[in-house]
């Protein structure tokens, strides 16, 4: 009898649990997360702690959402009339992925929580270990180099949440569009091939560093961000042939080339 009751007791306890669990992505970050927005159907959501690395003593963890917000509007609405400009890119945002700004404990965590409840992809901004910048502008980048030679290779000076808002951009593109892919033989992967046994690129010294957790689809994919960012700052001088030619397979393909982070039109939506 007493084997009975308890089998009924578990089951009751994992219904309620089930009953308890959101379901689907949007409830589960507005209970989880002090705020959230959604452009269409792709959801950003941020923790209330402020950033550790910053220029901004003030900085709180709404101004990091705020200007996340702001910047993939600006990514995903170039021509800034107030609609989107490829309804695939956002549409593969919300099938695909998910962006969530918050210190390591929980971003480790809801990295694979997120994604293993409702298979979003989770990139992150991870503001206790990752600069947050509001300064850094690409109108003066202050970009102190002739030559794009190295994976390493960051500005001194620079707002880590740019770099991950973009690189969300870029997944979704590469998670629909197969001349946007990162592996050997593809065409971006080509070109970083191409420089590195020109001997004018280098990933190995990163790959060393990072005990060979470095791996070519990661290293297309900053190669890429690079190009990007030395373009924005309108640094297109330093770039050689190979990386010429990844900017204008990465401008074909749409790739969104600026970002504006004082975006001040309602494309996005504030849920919580």
């Amino acid at each position: 009898m007493f084997r009975v009751h308890f089998l009924i007791f578990c089951v009751l306890f994992s219904c309620n649990g089930i009953k308890s669990r959101p379901s689907n992505l949007r409830d589960y970050l507005t209970k989880t997360f002090s705020h959230v927005a959604r452009i269409d159907d792709f959801y950003i959501a941020a923790g209330n702690r402020a950033p550790l690395i910053t220029d901004s003593p003030s900085a709180t963890g709404k101004e990091i959402f705020d200007m996340s917000v702001r910047i993939f509007e600006s990514l995903l609405d170039q021509d800034e009339d107030g609609t989107v400009d490829h309804p695939y890119l956002v549409n593969s945002l919300a099938e695909h992925l998910a962006f969530v700004i918050d210190h390591t404990d929980v971003t480790n965590k809801e990295e694979v929580k997120i994604e293993s409840l409702f298979g979003n992809y989770v990139i992150t901004m991870k503001s206790n270990i990752w600069p947050y910048m509001p300064s850094f502008s690409s109108s003066d980048c202050n970009l102190n180099l002739t030559e794009l030679n190295t994976s390493l290779w960051r500005p001194e000076t620079y707002n880590a949440l740019w770099e991950e808002c973009f690189h969300t951009v870029t997944e979704a593109i590469n998670r629909v569009n197969p001349d946007f892919s990162f592996d050997h033989g593809s065409i971006l992967g080509s070109y970083m091939q191409a420089d590195i046994d020109n001997g004018s690129y280098d990933i190995s010294e990163q790959n060393e560093l990072e005990d060979d957790g470095y791996d070519f689809l990661t290293g297309v994919n900053e190669y890429v961000h690079q190009i990007w960012l030395i373009n924005l700052c309108n640094r297109q001088n330093i770039l050689n042939q190979y990386q010429l030619s990844v900017l204008e397979h990465i401008s074909a393909v749409g790739v969104p080339l600026t970002i504006n982070p004082d975006y001040d039109l309602e494309l996005g939506e504030i849920v919580k």
